[in-house]
């Protein structure tokens, strides 16, 4: 079985999705081929695996981009085509619509998080939404990466749709398997790690912390991306900027807990790897993070309104309780998070379309 996976951007937690399906599905004895269409060079991949299309985002440059994804497909004759976030997802679903795509190609769509379930002005939501359901009709397979994406897409009538979970790699889970959190000495660690924008509520964040000015000291790894942020940095916070894995790796490992205080959020990835670490999480009650930390078990779910109140009640709980969540949360990754779990279900699906 000959798979395509088509992706126009790698920004957020797209690139670790598809370099952890990548090694799943190059040793998958079940698929013959794993090749990639990117919009540029990865070192996870070779040349041969890689077709390297730029994307920009004038109609002009979504027209040649799907011309020259269109050459791809007729020369790669996948069994299945493997689409990931809306823009690729629209692209070569609509060539699909207009009998571009071979018939016997399947498709199999993948949002990576719903542009409708975004903040964002109601006439636009309206035409995502309008778009989704009526592509889906394009579509073999929908994976949904949370329950939270799978509700929300059978509200509004979207169609074929499965859920699958993101997963984090085994490697790291055998890694932290045996480092389960000691009590620390305060002042406590706590991280935050993401883009610096607004989505992923840093700004509220840095706003709440400057007025309860708890006894924890915040970690923050990340950079801007979407610039639609003006942060005032302070002294009191320590920014890291963006790490490299192994920097990032010794980051989790030496907090105390994470802190997730996004707006809205189709998964989740910085949550399934704090739990994959043994780590509490403390988040903002949206999105797939409803479904990701199990209030007061293996963290905190709290309104984004009540931030102030959160950041003191991270300050009162005890090291025994910021322990006994984080096992917890380890206990629920194991269960519900790996990439095996992942990867199994997503290589279940190609076949059930191709059969």
């Amino acid at each position: 079985m000959k798979i395509l996976h088509i992706a126009e951007t790698l920004k957020g937690g797209l690139e670790t999705y598809l370099r952890m399906v990548s090694g799943f599905q190059q040793n998958s004895p079940v698929i013959s081929q794993a090749k990639f269409i990117l919009p540029g060079p990865v070192e996870w991949l070779s040349s041969q695996d890689t077709h390297v299309v730029p994307t920009a985002r004038s109609p002009l440059a979504l027209a040649t981009y799907a011309a020259e994804v269109r050459k791809i497909i007729r020369k790669e004759r996948p069994a299945v085509l493997h689409l990931h976030s809306s823009i690729a997802g629209g692209i070569v679903r609509a060539m699909a619509l207009f009998g571009q795509v071979p018939q016997e190609t399947k498709i199999v769509y993948c949002s990576h998080g719903w542009a409708f379930d975004q903040i964002g002005p109601s006439y636009k939501k309206s035409i995502y939404r309008w778009i989704e359901w009526l592509l889906s009709y394009c579509s073999d397979a929908i994976i949904c990466i949370s329950h939270h994406e799978l509700r929300i897409a059978e509200k509004f009538g979207i169609k074929r749709c499965t859920c699958i979970p993101n997963g984090i790699t085994p490697a790291l889970a055998t890694q932290e398997h045996a480092a389960l959190p000691k009590t620390s000495p305060h002042p406590r660690r706590i991280l935050f790690v993401g883009r610096l924008d607004r989505q992923k509520g840093i700004d509220a964040l840095l706003e709440s912390y400057a007025r309860v000015r708890p006894d924890f000291k915040l970690i923050v790894v990340g950079g801007a991306v979407r610039n639609d942020l003006s942060l005032a940095h302070s002294e009191d916070i320590e920014f890291k900027g963006w790490l490299e894995k192994d920097e990032l790796d010794a980051a989790y490992r030496s907090c105390d807990a994470i802190i997730v205080p996004s707006r809205w959020e189709g998964f989740g990835l910085v949550a399934v790897e704090a739990m994959a670490r043994s780590k509490p999480v403390f988040a903002s009650a949206v999105g797939g993070l409803v479904d990701i930390v199990e209030d007061t078990r293996s963290g905190r779910l709290f309104p984004l309104a009540r931030l102030d109140e959160m950041l003191r009640e991270i300050d009162q709980l005890s090291d025994e309780n910021m322990v006994r969540m984080g096992r917890a949360g380890r206990e629920i990754f194991e269960k519900k998070y790996t990439a095996d779990r992942m990867n199994s279900a997503i290589v279940d699906l190609y076949r059930e379309s191709v059969l």
